[in-house]
């Protein structure tokens, strides 16, 4: 079996049904176990404007899978849930969800369609921090260094987190015609 950290992301309909229903499906799997899911959190969209804010949240794994069947995987799971993607399409979508494999281990793979660790993890406060509250000593197979020390580089290059990401606590998600989110993030 191996370990496995999941990014999950929703900026579409009912952001945290989603992202709980995507937890459930590939639970359910066979070959896949939901072991810790860390904090939900509402961040600012990355790379586009006037999409709406995404929940986000990172979930600790086991599998018997291999990176390409994991991802696959994924991938089914996201399209069970209404997602379609475009290869063809340069400019990232709004998704209803979204399944990234971030780490596997010490694996390292980069063939098409399958790239472990993730390319964009160390740029992400999105991803970092979940990991970081999953496990702060983990280490980037590639880089070498723990994902608390890429949450600090991170923080270093793209500023203070909190501008970028809200914890929710409970009531805290605003109906979808709000303007903000529970840190006052206002979409793009």
């Amino acid at each position: 079996m191996s370990r496995v950290y999941i990014g999950l992301g929703s900026n579409v309909g009912d952001r945290l049904a989603n992202i709980l229903d995507g937890l459930d499906r590939l639970d359910a799997g066979k070959q896949v176990s939901v072991c810790r899911v860390s904090t939900i959190i509402e961040t600012s969209p990355v790379g586009v404007r006037g999409h709406r804010r995404y929940l986000n949240a990172v979930a600790e794994l086991e599998t018997s899978l291999d990176p390409p069947a994991l991802v696959a995987c994924c991938l089914e799971v996201e399209q069970a849930m209404g997602r379609t993607r475009d290869p063809a399409d340069d400019v990232p979508q709004p998704r209803t969800l979204d399944l990234d494999v971030l780490l596997m281990g010490d694996t390292v793979t980069d063939e098409p369609g399958v790239c472990i660790p993730h390319p964009r993890l160390q740029d992400r406060a999105f991803v970092l921090l979940p990991l970081v509250e999953l496990d702060p000593d983990l280490a980037h197979p590639v880089l070498g260094s723990t994902v608390k020390d890429l949450l600090a580089a991170e923080i270093e290059r793209f500023g203070p987190v909190q501008q970028r990401c809200a914890i929710l606590k409970p009531g805290s998600l605003l109906s979808d015609e709000s303007d903000s989110g529970p840190a006052g993030l206002s979409p793009n």
